[in-house]
């Protein structure tokens, strides 16, 4: 059958192997950090709350195909207190996010418990507490061992500066009103702060496999950053979590080839599926795509085939490199099909150029969500190195490195370059703020290069604390910041501002730049082909005002985020939280992917996560009992809204 075929294809890669190369050095960007984290602290604190956009303004209230069973609306007080959602049984549980960490002056973080018994009335009946200074976000999941109920919730950094648990969090929850917390787990290797127990881990996903429990924890902290634990000892009382595969993009040759728009590479998120017997992994790899791994034996992850962005970008066929931001995805129920979600909260791109002196040309960069927007008339400006940009003496001398920099009025220049790391990018952006700068350029480090590997990769994340701002901010990469001082780039050798370091000397004049921006959309969702090689791309699907600069402001955030496919068997309909764009319903297929409903709540949506449930609602009725369908009445569909707490929504078009 042709939802098999792809196991043949499987098995080959298997026999033939997927040789591995060792994985570079680790990140020492302060000490540990990779490529996702989003604030660059000290402790890395990835999730910063622009990571998911601003909430500025909504689209109109309308749906299409979509009733309202019920809401609970008051989960949270703050602007972006939910992320997550996730469903067992009779109960759902939603993530408390950053927002509501005590030193954010929130209630607290960890996991809300709902009882959606009567899906009409919704109430919460509990709170799984995360540990102190820590938050959940992407990763809450609920899974059967045994007779047991067993949740994963991620955890991040509240306060870089306080000391913190992190890693992931394991409970059970058989009796949802009597939890029980059976652990923290996470990696320590290489070793981590001092402040810090375990890595910090964006996302999690358990899944039991040959009578075992196991989890998927997204590393935030090391290259080698698609983590798998045993957990069984945990559940059993026997003993701690135990990590038994550690494995990264370097591990994978195969995936090494065309990357999207910035060159960002890391873990995001990751599904598990059983297809035809064998034990299947997707990792959702940002700019690189999908990375399908067979994990078989969880101890070895074996790489199997990755998708690619298509050139030129299908959405958006003007620009010949796609965007990509590669941030979840969700298999079929059959396995024959693949949809994943790009979230990209920039609508605009950045055209960056060195306009003067022998390296002349253009270079990617973007532009920091939180500063000043570049204006329709594009920057100029004239470069001048200021080091680190932190206020710690990174360089030893005894003085901190923002009184180092040289003021505008001094070296007559009017952009600041600092490199990224070691203290939060906004600490950067306010060092040149406070030097006289109208712009803030931030080159990539060496690690979150991948060492090298990717020698343009430019990531622009998140404010991680507060102060006004008045400047631009702008992001490029390593090999770009070293050029822009006539300095061949470097990136073996140590990275630092004194003596030994590889980077300009502080007060180094450099060459003019000019950035600009062009409308290029927001995210949008990918349909792949799951039973051929590479998971080529069937079609792809945008709501129409993420392609329309008219709403690239000022009606929040119009990229898609998560998805999941109908549970039941032969219904391929695909469920999408698309922040103010609301629920999104598609039906896919060898035809593609058509929207064929949608909901947008009265004051606007800020839809997070979503989950189709079928427990005790998706029994069979008359209509189908002869046509050898199953579970045909239709799935509650759980949204979990950032400002608010749980929507309970049906779809009610033609299946």
């Amino acid at each position: 059958m042709r939802q098999f075929r792809l196991m043949p294809l499987l098995v080959l890669a298997l026999v033939l192997g997927a040789g591995t190369t060792p994985a570079l050095a680790h990140y020492s960007e302060g000490p540990t950090t990779l490529g996702h984290e989003l604030a660059d602290g000290p402790i890395p604190d990835p999730e910063g709350d622009d990571q998911h956009g601003v909430d500025a303004g909504h689209l109109p209230a309308s749906s299409s195909n979509v009733d309202l069973v019920g809401k609970l609306t008051t989960l949270t007080n703050q602007d972006g207190g939910i992320a997550d959602v996730a469903a067992f049984g009779d109960y759902a549980y939603l993530a408390a996010f950053r927002p509501e960490c005590v030193s954010r002056g929130g209630a607290g973080t960890g996991v809300h418990v709902v009882d959606i018994s009567n899906p009409a009335a919704p109430a919460k009946v509990g709170f799984l507490a995360a540990e102190a200074n820590s938050y959940v976000g992407e990763g809450v999941h609920v899974m059967r061992f045994g007779t047991r109920s067993i949740l994963v919730h991620n955890n991040e950094t509240c306060n870089s500066a306080a000391p913190v648990v992190s890693g992931f969090s394991v409970w059970d929850v058989t009796n949802p009103l009597s939890p029980v917390k059976l652990g923290q787990f996470g990696d320590t290797t290489p070793a981590v702060s001092p402040n810090q127990t375990y890595h910090t881990t964006h996302s999690v996903q358990g899944f039991v496999w040959n009578d075992k429990a196991y989890a998927v924890a997204q590393d935030n902290q090391d290259l080698k950053d698609v983590d798998i634990f045993d957990i069984t000892p945990a559940i059993l009382g026997t003993g701690p979590a135990v990590l038994v595969a550690e494995v990264g993009l370097e591990d994978w040759p195969g995936a090494i080839n065309s990357f999207a728009n910035g060159q960002s590479v890391f873990h995001h998120d990751m599904q598990q599926k059983v297809i035809g017997g064998r034990n299947f992994l997707l990792v959702s790899y940002w700019d690189a795509g999908q990375v399908l791994l067979n994990i078989d034996d969880p101890s070895n992850p074996v790489f199997v085939t990755d998708s690619d962005f298509t050139s030129p970008d299908p959405e958006f066929p003007s620009f010949t490199t796609p965007e990509g931001n590669s941030h979840q995805s969700y298999w079929s129920q059959d396995g024959r099909y693949l949809i994943s979600t790009d979230e990209d909260f920039s609508p605009l791109r950045v055209l960056f150029e060195i306009t003067s002196g022998p390296n002349r040309g253009q270079y990617g960069a973007g532009q920091f969500s939180w500063t000043v927007p570049v204006p329709e008339g594009g920057v100029t400006g004239s470069t001048v190195f200021g080091g680190s940009g932190c206020v710690a003496d990174l360089n030893g001398n005894g003085v901190s490195d923002r009184v180092e920099v040289p003021s505008a009025a001094t070296s007559g220049a009017t952009v600041v370059v600092f490199s990224r790391g070691f203290c939060t990018f906004s600490e950067k952006v306010e060092t040149g703020q406070l030097a006289g700068y109208g712009t803030v350029l931030i080159g990539n480090s060496h690690v979150a290069s991948r060492n090298g590997l990717l020698t343009d990769s430019f990531l622009c994340g998140a404010k991680g604390h507060e102060f006004t701002v008045t400047v631009h901010g702008l992001c490029t990469g390593h090999r770009a910041m070293h050029l822009l001082f006539g300095d061949p780039p470097a990136y073996s050798s140590p990275e630092g501002y004194g003596a030994g370091g590889d980077l300009p000397g502080i007060g180094t004049l450099g060459a003019s730049i000019s950035a600009s921006t062009v409308f290029d959309g927001w995210g949008y969702v990918h349909l792949h082909d799951a039973t051929q090689p590479d998971l080529p791309e069937l079609d792809t699907y945008a709501i129409p005002e993420a392609k329309d600069p008219a709403y690239k402001s000022g009606f929040g955030n119009l990229t898609v985020h998560e998805v999941k496919t109908d549970p039941r068997a032969g219904f391929n309909l695909a469920y999408f939280s698309w922040y103010s764009g609301g629920l999104r319903v598609a039906r896919f297929g060898t035809g593609g992917l058509t929207e064929v409903g949608h909901y947008i709540a009265p004051g606007g949506s800020d839809f997070w996560g979503v989950v189709p449930l079928c427990t005790g609602q998706c029994l069979l009725n008359d209509r189908d009992r002869g046509r050898g369908k199953h579970n045909s009445k239709r799935p509650l569909l759980l949204m979990s809204d950032r400002d608010s707490g749980l929507w309970i929504l049906r779809y009610t078009g033609k299946e």
